[in-house]
């Protein structure tokens, strides 16, 4: 891309095109994969054969990412490469989804699967950026090797069913997406940088957990923090977080850190943008509920379809939030970064 077109100052005009895209995309996975599944059955739950091949479709864009688009590289053509990546990662996500579930109960490990994948993928690549000097293909042979033993060894290891809490997954989009790690770290050296990303990710995760728990929407117990940091107590906690996981790298990304890149200091601008996007994220679960609701209306109170259905839809969001700006990096999509907090707005 032309220097000069990448430096240039754009507006929001010309990035939401971007998220309305998103968004249509998400509702279409969201309803095709209920079509689907509906017929043609990997784990016999509808919902979480939805969440699991989208989310492990994801996963593959990540690696493929982290691989510097390796084995890809050789389309010049970056509309062209994007849909091969999408395309590939796809194919990838629906066929380990379906491998495993031949090995183990998706209905029991589905989840802990991809929890330790995103986890490991992140601490790894993405915090501390190891390996980053060994060349490809060494190097994806190396990080799948290590990602599935990690994976494995944390579900043998942590209590049933294994599972790493993913609640460190909203406080991680806003410091990589809004580019405020970088800012603050960027006199550190990579390991203190990766230490400072983690400590950060861990108050962020405690505050939500404390002002959710004060709503009655969590329910936090130190008798079995475990279980208790799994799942809280509410649906509709977790379909906040699904909806937060959708926009908080997204929002940022894709707008390029606009407004919240206008407000000074950029740990004000920073903190507020997070506050900003929590807050989209209820009423983007409102909006869910709102919809799943009047498409399965509850025949009673112990019928929590739509809310099921609202969760696999605001998760679909995760899916394309983050895959469009990375396999079509562009200005458009805003990925890579092209700005700082440090820039003139």
């Amino acid at each position: 891309m032309n220097e000069a077109v990448k430096s240039k100052e754009v507006g929001w005009g010309y990035h939401w095109p971007v998220m309305i895209i998103v968004i249509i995309a998400s509702v279409l996975n969201w309803w095709i994969g209920h079509l689907v599944f509906t017929r043609v059955s990997i784990c016999g739950i509808e919902w979480l054969d939805i969440v699991g091949t989208y989310l492990w479709a994801l996963w593959w864009v990540f690696a493929f990412v982290v691989w510097g688009y390796w084995p890809f590289t050789r389309i010049k053509n970056l509309s062209s490469r994007g849909i091969v990546i999408l395309g590939s990662a796809w194919f990838l996500g629906v066929l380990f989804w379906y491998l495993a579930s031949k090995i183990v109960d998706l209905g029991t490990y589905g989840f802990p699967i991809l929890a330790g994948f995103f986890f490991w993928i992140v601490v790894t690549d993405f915090s501390f950026h190891l390996w980053a000097k060994i060349p490809l293909p060494k190097k994806a042979v190396l990080n799948l090797l290590l990602w599935y033993s990690l994976v494995i060894l944390t579900i043998i290891i942590l209590p049933k069913p294994g599972q790493i809490p993913a609640w460190w997954f909203i406080p991680t989009q806003w410091l990589l997406g809004s580019g405020i790690i970088a800012y603050w770290t960027k006199d550190m050296k990579e390991s203190e940088a990766g230490i400072t990303f983690w400590a950060i990710n861990v108050i962020v995760v405690a505050l939500i957990i404390v002002f959710a728990s004060l709503i009655k929407q969590y329910n936090f117990s130190l008798d079995n923090a475990y279980l208790a940091l799994l799942s809280g107590n509410s649906l509709y906690f977790l379909i906040w977080f699904g909806a937060g996981c959708s926009f908080n790298w997204g929002v940022f990304v894709i707008f390029e850190g606009l407004p919240w890149r206008r407000i000074k200091p950029p740990t004000l601008g920073a903190i507020v943008g997070l506050i900003s996007v929590l807050i989209i994220s209820v009423i983007a679960t409102l909006v869910s509920i709102a919809i799943t609701k009047s498409i399965w209306p509850p025949t009673g109170p112990e019928d929590i379809n739509y809310l099921l259905q609202a969760f696999v839809l605001v998760y679909a969001g995760v899916n394309w939030s983050f895959a469009i700006p990375l396999v079509f990096p562009s200005k458009r999509t805003g990925f890579p970064p092209t700005w700082s907090w440090e820039s003139k707005v």
